[in-house]
């Protein structure tokens, strides 16, 4: 008798030790995760305020008649080297074998769908609102894009939006509007409300591409789904997008062979490529947060890229930062964090998702 209690016993403390061995590892890879969120969120503000906002501040930018060609050209290139830093990552790790298998099955199809719907508004719409408008504007507002997900999750897979999201989706369209409404004084561009416009339009286009390749994320490594969806961004803007837009927007006398020479002649050509490889890289952060601590702290994490941004340019560059923006950058990532996940159990890192 005396023996089976001990067995007992000790079972018991064997499985108290296995389940605290396994809450220490859940622990550490939620540290992980909310490491790598930031450093996501970090990445996209850098790549943003350092790199695109300077890259488009070229004397190839500034000409009237490339108002079209020379954001969508930069989109081109950027979404070009994160498809080679994603194709690389993907070949160290040995799954390159996996992209022409997945381009062929549904999972593939989805994140090519994603990919012409992303090109043309999400990225095709974010390079233009950098041009636009400065990036310490731009950024809070497409950090609204898991709102705009949430409410196409809401039409199109009849997912229900508690109370709790619907504040949060009317905080980040009030911090919208409250950024919108006092343009910041001096060497602010003439199109400015166009730029928050065109902010709009890439919160939009990455929503849809969200919910889009998310889909295909179920069935296909969350790197190799990236991956594609950069290589067919890329072939929508150098084989569909930048052709037809050079038609239709430049004077005849302008070649497109001619306008190619002189972008990539550029001398900041090389801050937009180097765009790429860092948003890439924030774009692999993100996802490996997500599986580590969770899809909804990641994303919480990823969107401060929008704070961050103005922080950086409030440092480190002449940004004239509007208590309008400060307040409006704040109300978007404060209503962020209500669409998409309770705040009492984002902060409870042994609750991994």
């Amino acid at each position: 008798m005396s023996s089976e209690i001990l067995i007992e016993t000790g079972s018991v403390r064997t499985t108290e030790r296995a389940i605290k061995l396994r809450e220490k590892i859940d622990f550490q890879f939620a540290k992980t995760g909310l490491i790598l969120g930031i450093l996501g969120g970090v990445l996209w503000a850098i790549a943003s305020i350092f790199l695109l906002g300077n890259g488009v501040k070229s004397e190839f930018f500034a000409k009237p008649e490339f108002w079209l060609v020379a954001p969508l050209m930069a989109a081109g290139i950027h979404d070009f080297c994160g498809a080679c830093t994603s194709l690389a990552v993907n070949t160290y790790r040995g799954q390159i074998q996996e992209i022409p298998r997945t381009f062929k099955n549904k999972a593939g199809k989805l994140c090519m769908l994603g990919g012409c719907l992303g090109a043309p508004f999400g990225m095709g719409g974010y390079l233009m609102a950098v041009s636009l408008a400065d990036p310490a504007y731009v950024l809070p507002i497409t950090s609204s894009y898991p709102a705009f997900a949430a409410v196409l999750a809401m039409i199109f897979l009849k997912e229900k939006i508690i109370k709790r999201a619907w504040i949060g989706l009317f905080g980040c369209i009030a911090g919208v509007f409250v950024i919108s409404f006092v343009t910041p004084s001096g060497g602010v561009s003439e199109y400015f409300y166009w730029g928050l416009f065109f902010a709009v339009v890439a919160a939009v286009g990455w929503a849809c591409e969200g919910v889009v390749v998310t889909s295909g994320m179920d069935f296909v490594e969350p790197g190799i789904a990236l991956n594609i969806y950069q290589m067919t961004s890329t072939c929508i803007y150098w084989f569909i997008l930048i052709p037809l837009a050079c038609h239709f927007t430049l004077p005849a006398d302008i070649s497109y062979l001619s306008v190619m020479n002189e972008f990539f002649a550029g001398d900041k050509l090389y801050l937009i490529m180097l765009a790429g490889v860092v948003g890439a890289t924030s774009y692999m952060c993100w996802y490996k947060a997500m599986n580590t601590t969770g899809v909804s702290r990641a994303m919480a994490l990823n969107i401060t890229y929008a704070l961050w941004g103005v922080l950086f340019s409030a440092v480190f560059l002449d940004t004239e930062i509007t208590v309008n923006l400060v307040i409006g950058a704040i109300m978007i990532f404060l209503g962020m964090i209500l669409v998409i996940g309770n705040p009492k159990d984002m902060i409870n890192l042994r609750q991994v998702n």
